[in-house]
This record gives C-alpha cells, sequence and structure tokens, in this order.
C-alpha cells in the first residue's frame, strides 16, 4: 500500500482511535503498526476474529488480557545477565498467568471461537516460573524469609539485634537522663538508631553525633551503649541484601534460560490484544462485518492473427482493476460524527474503471471520495465498516491524489478549505 495514500485518507487517524481500545503497551504497538493486508485469505481470517472477538465480549465478561505487560525489554535484561529487581520478576509472572488464563479459557470455548482458540494454542506455558517467583517475592514486592535458608537465618538474627537496640535505647528515655533529650522518640540517621539530645546538653549523653536540626537546637545522638549492637545491626542488613540480590540473580537467570518463550508469550498477548481492540473498536462504530467477493481474472483481447491487421491493431489500456468492485451501502466515516454524518451509497461494479463525482463546493464529494478508500484499508485491517451492508474485492493498492492535505475531521471541503 502507498504510504502517502494511507496519509492523505487518514489510515493513521483510524489507528490512533483503534490502539485506544488496546489493554497493553505490546498491543498498542501492533495497532499503531497495522497495515491492510492483500491477501485475500488472511483478510477474512482476521476478518472472523473481529466477529468472535465481539461475540466473546459481549458473552464472556470474564475473559480479558489483564494482568499483561511487555516484559519482553525486561527479558532482554535477564539475557544479558543482569539481576532484574523484584517488581519486574512479578510482571514477568503476572503476565504468564494472565496468558496462562486465557488460553484455558478460549480452549475451552474453542467451539464458538475457534480462530481465537487458534492463536492461544500458540502460548506456550513457561513451566515453573510461576512457581518459582511466588514463592520467592510476595505481592509488595518483597523477598520473602523462605526464600533461602541463610535468609531466614539472617532475619532472626536481625530481629535479635534490634530488640537489643530498643532495649537500650528505651531505658535511656526512661532514665533520668531523659531530661537532656527533645523528645522521647527512637529514630534512624544513616542507617543508625538514634536520639534527640538537646543541644545546650551536649556532653551529657556519650555517644556519636550523627546529625543535627536546621535551627541547630537538636543533635541526633547514637549512644555509645549501642555502637556495637548497631554496628552488628548494619553487618547484618548488608548480608541481608547480598543474599536478597543473590536470590534474585537467581531468578533472573530462569528468566533468562526462558527469554524467548516468554517473548512469544508477550507476542501472542499481544495478537489478541489486537484483535480485541478491533473488536471493541467496530462495535463503538456499530459495524458490518465485509464480504470478500473473489477476484475474477478478465481475458484482455489478443492482437490479430492476420499480419495487415495486426500491424493496424493498437492494443486497449491495461486493466487497472480486473475483476474488482466495491458495493457498500449506508457508509459513514468513522472520524465524523455518526449524529450528523450522511451515509453514503459506494458502487464500483467490476465492468467499471471510473467513477465521476460531480457536485456543487461543500457538497459532500471529498468525503465521499475518502469514505471510499478508507473503506477499503479498513475491511482489509481486519476491522468491520460503518455501513448498513459491505460487499468488495481485495485491492493490492489504494491510491489517493486528494489535492490538499484538508482533514475529514475539519468537515471542509477542498474548495472551502483555500
Amino acid at each position: 500500500m502507498d504510504n502517502k495514500s494511507l496519509h492523505t485518507l487518514e489510515y493513521n487517524k483510524v489507528l490512533k482511535i483503534l490502539a485506544g481500545y488496546t489493554s497493553f503497551s505490546a498491543g498498542t504497538d501492533l495497532a499503531f503498526n497495522l497495515h491492510p493486508t492483500t491477501d485475500q485469505i488472511e483478510a477474512e481470517m482476521w476478518q472472523t476474529e473481529t466477529r468472535e472477538a465481539m461475540l466473546l465480549l459481549d458473552t464472556h465478561t470474564n475473559i480479558t488480557i489483564g494482568g499483561s505487560r511487555d516484559v519482553r525489554r525486561a527479558v532482554d535484561n535477564a539475557e544479558r545477565g543482569f539481576t532484574l529487581p523484584a517488581d519486574d520478576l512479578l510482571e514477568v509472572r503476572d503476565t504468564i498467568v494472565a496468558a496462562r488464563n486465557l488460553k484455558r479459557q478460549l480452549i475451552k470455548a474453542q467451539d464458538d471461537f475457534p480462530h481465537l482458540a487458534a492463536t492461544a494454542e500458540l502460548i506456550e506455558e513457561c513451566r515453573g516460573l510461576v512457581s518459582s517467583i511466588s514463592q520467592t517475592i510476595d505481592e509488595r514486592g518483597e523477598v520473602l524469609d523462605s526464600a533461602s535458608t541463610k535468609l531466614a537465618k539472617l532475619r532472626q538474627e536481625q530481629r535479635i539485634v534490634y530488640g537489643r537496640i530498643q532495649d537500650k535505647l528505651q531505658k535511656l528515655l526512661t532514665s533520668n537522663a531523659s531530661s537532656h533529650l527533645q523528645e522521647a522518640i527512637i529514630t534512624q540517621r544513616n542507617g543508625r538508631y538514634v536520639v534527640p539530645l538537646r543541644a545546650e546538653s551536649k556532653g551529657r549523653i556519650k555517644g556519636i553525633v550523627h546529625d543535627h536540626s536546621g535551627s541547630g537546637a537538636t543533635l541526633w545522638i547514637e549512644p555509645l551503649a549501642t555502637v556495637e549492637n548497631n554496628n552488628e545491626y548494619r553487618s547484618l542488613q548488608i548480608k541481608e541484601q547480598d543474599e536478597i540480590q543473590r536470590i534474585l540473580a537467581e531468578l533472573s537467570d530462569k528468566i533468562a534460560q526462558q527469554g524467548d518463550a516468554i517473548k512469544r508469550v508477550v507476542e501472542r498477548m499481544a495478537e489478541l490484544d489486537l484483535i480485541f481492540a478491533r473488536a471493541r473498536y467496530s462495535s463503538m462504530i456499530n459495524g458490518v462485518e465485509p464480504q470478500f467477493l473473489e477476484w475474477r481474472e478478465f481475458e484482455q483481447p489478443r492482437p490479430p492473427k492476420h499480419a495487415n491487421e495486426r500491424a493496424k491493431w493498437t492494443p486497449p489500456p491495461p486493466n487497472l482493476h480486473p475483476g474488482s468492485s466495491i458495493w457498500i451501502k449506508g457508509a459513514r466515516h468513522p472520524l465524523l460524527e455518526p449524529e450528523t454524518v450522511v451515509p453514503t451509497d459506494l458502487t464500483l461494479d467490476e465492468d467499471i474503471f471510473t467513477v465521476l463525482i460531480t457536485g456543487p463546493n461543500t457538497g459532500g464529494k471529498t468525503v465521499s471520495l475518502k469514505t471510499a478508500g478508507l473503506m477499503v484499508l479498513m475491511a482489509q485491517s481486519g476491522l468491520h465498516l460503518p455501513a448498513v451492508d459491505a460487499k468488495l474485492t481485495i485491492f493490492n493498492n489504494v491510491l489517493a491524489d486528494i489535492g490538499d492535505e484538508q482533514s475529514i475531521e475539519q468537515s471542509l471541503s477542498t474548495f472551502s478549505a483555500h
């Protein structure tokens, strides 16, 4: 298809609306890059998918793409040896779960939705990843104690040391020395547990000053009695983080091992997302499924057999669309307000090569021309048409030379736009 003509007919604006009906970014990308097919079998399959999806969305509201994410970049990072953060790992898990659920639901309903089920059949299971991630990371993105024996032990030791720190600081808060504190609170500065000492009481409580208030009236001090415990606590925290990174790296390696399969899962989900988006858009415009007519080859006249006659014979111009035709009743341009747009009947029989549209300025000639072209593009993109009925053949190209770059949405004619 000629890209300039696609732009002239504002096909890109139809794709922008279509993209708004997708559910995740991979499907959105497919919508923006959708191109009309010139293969009749493929065009008919796309239309069938759209019809099935419209029925599915009407009768099975629980079947969705929900939870899918485009995790291909995260998978690429894992394949390059990077450790994925917990949030990325959860998105991989959620995408696999969403794909698995959708696959099972569509296969269960394959008698009613065979084409959708056929696409879902191609979704790979990525076995073992869901359980590995779920048993390691909770829904908040925190690595579970049970992720490893070492991690559980480190956290248990942390809790013990933390308790010792808190006990010593609480005793300080309730002792005679508490009169030197601004408030009876325990907080953290630079990862160390501290209490707020009045500046004028500096030296009354032995310890290390880690910070001070903006006014200088308060010093955040770590009492000497808790320095050793704080050191131990920080050491355990560092060991904990090292163990968490080891666990996340191990999961990331499992992602990398099934990287290609995960990417294919995203691609299949994007395909289904695009099909559902075509169905939602087609429903929104109250579209009708077009019927594709068989393309009929017209036999070109042959030159005369006798040399004298052949010398005088002039071959006819090539048939620009042998056997092609358009028959659309009540076509409405999809970018115009449905309440105000005037429906148009479009007819181009297989033996007609040119249609001349005449009429007064601002009479709708340009809209009719653009509607004709856009109906073909939409039909060959798997979209139902905003019309009462539609029959047409497959066109290998759609060429448009409107004369200016006016927008249909502005409702201007080529005359009034100047």
